[in-house]
């Protein structure tokens, strides 16, 4: 954690940002290397919908409200909140395990013939940043970091 509200890590993908762009913005690229498969849903433009239904081990289904796209700058940043849902309209945030409110960026810079691949998820609690990291983030997010990478380099 680079403080205790923000997870956060960076990557060098063996893919261009177009690639690994269309695999975050194309549910049924996004479908192929998320984990656990999702059901996925995103509409990246500012106030789009974005959702993502799973089974999770041990956590069971992760049903949330649809999110909200917040930034879309094609191959460059996609950043979107589960405290907004589509049009920027507010989420009630429940009890479940993942019913924490958080904001994630992902940036994309050209880096030789791949991408630096940066993702900061920012949440509104330390205790949520901590529930959010125990849940398996990094790992997690490691695991569908390497998937995307590789599914994003057969792609250019």
């Amino acid at each position: 954690m680079s403080d205790d509200l923000t997870l956060e890590f960076t990557r060098s993908l063996p893919a261009p940002p177009a690639a690994v762009w269309r695999c975050w913005t194309e549910p049924e690229l996004l479908k192929q290397w998320f984990a656990p498969k999702p059901v996925a849903e995103i509409e990246p433009h500012p106030g789009g919908r974005f959702r993502i239904v799973m089974e999770v081990p041990d956590h069971g289904t992760m049903d949330p409200a649809p999110g909200c796209i917040l930034v879309a700058e094609p191959e460059r940043r996609i950043a979107w909140t589960n405290a907004l849902g589509p049009d920027f309209v507010p989420n009630a945030i429940g009890t479940g395990p993942m019913d924490f409110a958080f904001s994630a960026v992902i940036t994309l810079e050209p880096a030789g013939s791949g991408c630096r691949y940066h993702v900061r998820v920012s949440h509104a609690t330390a205790a949520s940043a901590k529930a959010h990291a125990d849940m398996g983030f990094y790992d997690g997010w490691g695991t569908c970091t390497t998937q995307l990478g590789e599914l994003a380099a057969t792609l250019s």
